[in-house]
């Protein structure tokens, strides 16, 4: 949520609790899922090879998302399959933590191969322009440039809540059902924060808007919930952790429209249903968001089991894609569907044909100019800057050291000694961290006299380019388990988690 607590705060918050009610007639079928052969009751006795679950179904020997879907979509309960994989299992677990686990357990997380066919930003422009089923999975970076507050800085949301409810055990909480149940005061303080009808739409969404208008647009899933995809508008929309676009009574689900409530949102009251006792304390007027122990919408459970078919190109924007199963969409695709990345940082955990690193807005604005330099239909768009910026080669911008020169060598051994244990004297000597290129920090990049982040941007092969904004140690992924004390790559891991709730 780059502005979406709800949304990216941990692994279980965007996790599916099981509702008993639900009919499964009402939801599509999904694809067929490989199963065991079945055998005989005594065979399954005694061969503890299989889990079986309450209704003796075995475990798919290659369990997939679709299977668990299934499962959790048709209200089964998953405890007795999981408490054969682990025993002692707490009595309180919540459904949505059991599917949590299974998927943990059994889908881990598959790195696709890269496409070689794609690597540039002129690829990526030309993938934009000629594919017709764009798949769109947004986070919290489209908002930042909106002014929507962030969450995890000095003077954020997440500093006050602690301020005015130090009672809070933490920040995330405040989007925790049973949390609220018991206080829902600090998520309502939140609540007024990022209200809708108070931002506008980025640069990122009209262009998302913009695809669909040109009938490229095959879906756009978003894991925020400022609602902000409406006033584009784009319609091919999946809210994948909801919206404050509407409110449901926690007791008589009587539903009503954010209008409805959003001066007691204003003014800092607690809206009370209006269909309830009002000394019925729980009937509170929730948002229609989704909290960690809830349930994701049906309709994104359905689309994505019939667009990860269409699908013809995938562009992550403003999201670090870590939290289970919104993080899943770009494992269900094919590997031959081209995937694009724009976000402030990379994500080692995934793998993109092409990674163009920066605010949201920098970079699709750069598309948006070369898109309309081939094709008339995209220069109706508004753009803030109409010039291109310039690329320069990070090979142009790494120093080389300079040469000793031969007059040391008769400088004593004592001095030499000297020298080399100075941190001074191999300062001056190597101006930047390495000579090797993949060992060069953005930092060092930014910093040379040849680049200027107002007029230029950084291609970094063989798929990475560097525009203002980037937040990232462009250290190659071999040399990561090398880098981990390092104290810069623990600042951009903070960074990174600050993208996935605020500017994602």
């Amino acid at each position: 949520m780059s502005s979406n607590p709800a949304i990216d705060l941990t692994s279980t918050e965007t996790t599916t609790s099981i509702n008993h009610n639900e009919t499964s007639n009402e939801i599509s079928d999904p694809p067929p899922i490989p199963s065991n052969k079945q055998s005989s009751s005594s065979d399954t006795d005694s061969d503890d090879s299989h889990w079986v679950s309450d209704d003796d179904d075995e475990l798919p020997n290659d369990l997939t998302f679709e299977w668990l879907d299934e499962q959790m979509r048709s209200g089964v309960d998953l405890r007795p399959l999981l408490s054969r994989i682990i025993p002692g299992l707490p009595d309180d677990i919540s459904p949505s933590t059991l599917y949590e686990i299974l998927m943990n357990l059994f889908l881990p997380i598959r790195q696709r191969k890269a496409l070689e066919q794609y690597q540039t930003l002129d690829d990526a422009v030309e993938l934009i322009r000629t594919r017709k089923n764009i798949l769109i999975l947004t986070g919290a970076g489209i908002s930042v440039s909106c002014g929507i507050p962030d969450f995890r800085s000095r003077n954020g949301i997440y500093a006050r809540l602690h301020e005015e409810f130090p009672e809070l055990p933490n920040p995330q909480s405040m989007f925790d059902i049973e949390y609220f149940t018991q206080d829902p005061r600090p998520f309502f303080r939140f609540a007024k924060e990022i209200w809708p009808g108070q931002y506008q739409p980025s640069l990122a969404h009209y262009f998302i808007s913009e695809l669909e208008r040109q009938d490229k647009l095959l879906r756009n899933y978003t894991q925020n919930i400022d609602s902000l995809e409406h006033l584009c508008p784009i319609t091919r929309l999946i809210q994948c952790h909801g919206s404050f676009s509407s409110a449901t009574c926690r007791i008589c689900h009587y539903t009503v429209k954010s209008d409805e409530i959003k001066h007691e949102i204003l003014q800092q009251k607690i809206p009370h249903c209006p269909k309830c006792p009002e000394d019925i304390q729980d009937a509170i007027l929730k948002p229609d968001i989704v909290f960690f122990g809830e349930q994701l919408p049906d309709d994104f459970h359905k689309a994505i089991s019939i667009d990860k078919t269409k699908c013809d190109l995938l562009i992550v924007m403003g999201s670090s894609l870590k939290v289970k199963p919104v993080s899943l969409v770009s494992e269900l695709l094919s590997n031959d569907i081209p995937q694009i990345l724009i976000n402030r940082e990379r994500l080692p955990h995934k793998t993109f044909d092409i990674e163009l690193l920066g605010n949201c807005d920098v970079i699709i604005n750069e598309i948006c100019l070369r898109l309309a330099k081939i094709d008339p239909a995209f220069s109706q768009m508004k753009i803030p800057n109409e010039n291109l910026l310039t690329e320069i080669s990070s090979e142009n911008l790494i120093e080389p050291e300079e040469p000793q020169r031969k007059k040391q060598k008769i400088s004593s051994d004592n001095d030499k000694q000297e020298s080399s244990l100075s941190p001074t004297s191999l300062e001056s000597k190597v101006p930047i961290e390495s000579s090797n290129p993949q060992k060069q920090t953005l930092l060092s990049l930014k910093n040379s006299s040849l680049f200027n982040q107002n007029s230029s941007y950084i291609s970094y092969p063989p798929r990475q380019y560097i525009f203002p904004g980037a937040e990232i140690d462009l250290s190659s992924d071999e040399d990561e388990d090398d880098d981990e004390d390092d104290g810069d790559d623990n600042e951009s891991t903070d960074e990174e988690e600050l993208s996935r709730k605020q500017p994602e």
